[in-house]
């Protein structure tokens, strides 16, 4: 059955491969990119296809730009099947947006709860929405500093990674609990370590262990992409959720990826933020 999937992240990696496979499948596709000439060339290559595809160009590291594009999106597309957040990235030295947020926390934290819940009306009025956050078996070894989410007063680019790869898991477990009286499910996944451009937005020293260890260990981005598409498309996921799932099975995240406590606490900071920042209110909310 056709459904129709919106892809964040769609024009490089996992991402793409995500694209191409739900295009062999006739899905309607709803991407969204950062790089307006990328975005158009895949767009063009899937209306080949005869893919049914609609494109967004956006920068989901500021939150005003992501909220739009929910916005947006809601009021074009009244109904969306599956949400990929897929979107995101290492930044080994800290930056700053353009709106005073650290990078990291920005795109692999903010990014994923804006769409979201952004667009929880268009996944409600599908059969079964689905959302899929990927995250990363990098979350292990790590827990959050709540007097330091922003990594203000001490940045590694690696931990700030692994911390927001933990919002991400957080996300997701608080999520699914929050929909549970619905038929949107949320699951997460660990995609494994793959050869594609991540941290190649990086200089020095890090790009280059970076791109030395994905040329010796890592797996390609089609095996990569392969848990995402299985999340998407599974018929016998549908009543699946709040789980964390890695290699298409289902797996246990860290021991501290299920403290609720920090969860909900990450809600409410990530909530606050929002409101008192940015003035964000969600429909519905």
């Amino acid at each position: 059955m056709s459904q129709i999937i919106l892809v964040t992240g769609a024009t490089d990696g996992i991402g793409r491969v995500c694209v191409q496979s739900f295009a062999k499948s006739k899905h309607e596709l709803i991407l969204v990119g950062r790089n307006r000439d990328k975005l158009s060339a895949l767009v063009s290559s899937l209306q080949v296809q005869g893919v049914k595809v609609h494109s967004y160009v956006a920068d989901l590291s500021l939150v005003k730009d992501t909220f739009a594009l929910a916005e947006t999106i809601r009021n074009q597309h009244p109904k969306i099947d599956v949400l990929l957040n897929n979107a995101g990235a290492y930044f080994d030295k800290r930056t700053v947006t353009n709106e005073g947020l650290e990078s990291t926390f920005a795109l692999n934290h903010l990014n994923y709860f804006i769409l979201a819940l952004g667009l929880l009306p268009t996944l409600k009025a599908a059969e079964q929405g689905r959302i899929i956050n990927v995250a990363s078996r990098a979350h292990e070894g790590v827990e959050l500093d709540f007097n330091d989410l922003l990594a203000e007063k001490q940045y590694s680019g690696w931990k700030q990674y692994q911390r927001s790869k933990l919002m991400n898991l957080y996300f997701s477990y608080e999520l699914a609990e929050r929909l549970n009286q619905t038929k949107i499910t949320v699951n997460c996944l660990h995609p494994g370590f793959v050869k594609t451009k991540f941290g190649q937005n990086n200089e020095g020293l890090a790009k280059i262990i970076l791109t030395f260890a994905q040329n010796i260990f890592a797996i390609s981005e089609d095996k990569g992409a392969e848990t995402s598409i299985f999340l998407a498309t599974d018929p016998n996921l549908s009543s699946t959720s709040g789980k964390y799932f890695v290699k298409k099975k289902e797996s246990k995240s860290s021991p501290v990826s299920y403290d609720k406590t920090a969860r909900r606490n990450l809600w409410t900071y990530t909530e606050d933020l929002l409101k008192h920042k940015f003035s964000l209110k969600f429909p519905g909310a």
